[in-house]
Protein backbone atom coordinates (compact mmCIF):
# COMPACT_ATOMS: atom_id res chain seq x y z
CA UNK A 1 0.00 0.00 0.00
CA UNK A 2 2.64 2.67 0.92
CA UNK A 3 4.39 1.84 -2.52
CA UNK A 4 1.11 3.06 -4.21
CA UNK A 5 0.78 5.76 -2.14
CA UNK A 6 4.03 7.10 -2.98
CA UNK A 7 3.52 6.26 -6.51
CA UNK A 8 0.09 8.22 -7.00
CA UNK A 9 2.19 11.09 -5.41
CA UNK A 10 4.69 11.11 -8.11
CA UNK A 11 2.49 9.87 -11.09
CA UNK A 12 4.46 6.74 -11.52
CA UNK A 13 2.24 4.39 -13.42
CA UNK A 14 2.69 1.31 -11.29
CA UNK A 15 2.87 -2.37 -12.77
CA UNK A 16 2.71 -5.33 -10.69
CA UNK A 17 5.92 -7.67 -11.29
CA UNK A 18 5.75 -11.40 -10.70
CA UNK A 19 7.19 -10.62 -6.68
CA UNK A 20 4.75 -8.13 -6.32
CA UNK A 21 2.12 -10.31 -7.54
CA UNK A 22 3.67 -13.08 -4.47
CA UNK A 23 3.88 -10.62 -2.24
CA UNK A 24 0.25 -8.99 -2.38
CA UNK A 25 -1.12 -12.57 -2.46
CA UNK A 26 0.58 -13.39 1.06
CA UNK A 27 -1.34 -10.31 2.53
CA UNK A 28 -4.44 -11.32 0.91
CA UNK A 29 -4.27 -14.73 3.06
CA UNK A 30 -3.61 -12.74 6.56
CA UNK A 31 -6.36 -10.07 5.48
CA UNK A 32 -8.89 -12.49 4.50
CA UNK A 33 -8.61 -13.80 8.36
CA UNK A 34 -9.08 -10.29 9.79
CA UNK A 35 -10.90 -7.98 8.46
CA UNK A 36 -9.67 -5.58 10.70
CA UNK A 37 -6.07 -5.64 9.14
CA UNK A 38 -6.50 -3.45 6.42
CA UNK A 39 -6.94 -0.65 8.35
CA UNK A 40 -4.10 -1.19 10.26
CA UNK A 41 -1.63 -1.57 7.04
CA UNK A 42 -3.42 1.46 5.53
CA UNK A 43 -2.49 3.41 8.35
CA UNK A 44 1.31 1.87 8.69
CA UNK A 45 1.66 2.31 4.80
CA UNK A 46 0.51 5.98 4.85
CA UNK A 47 2.94 6.48 7.54
CA UNK A 48 5.60 5.20 6.03
CA UNK A 49 4.58 7.24 2.85
CA UNK A 50 4.72 10.59 5.01
CA UNK A 51 8.20 9.66 6.51
CA UNK A 52 9.46 8.84 3.12
CA UNK A 53 7.98 12.47 2.04
CA UNK A 54 9.50 14.32 5.19
CA UNK A 55 5.68 14.90 5.62
CA UNK A 56 5.62 12.79 8.78
CA UNK A 57 5.82 14.20 12.84
CA UNK A 58 9.06 15.46 13.84
CA UNK A 59 8.90 14.17 17.08
CA UNK A 60 12.70 13.22 17.69
CA UNK A 61 14.21 16.70 17.91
Amino acid sequence: MGAAFLCGHCQIENKTIDNSAAYIQGWLRKLRNDKRMVIFAAAQAQKAADFILNQGGHDHD
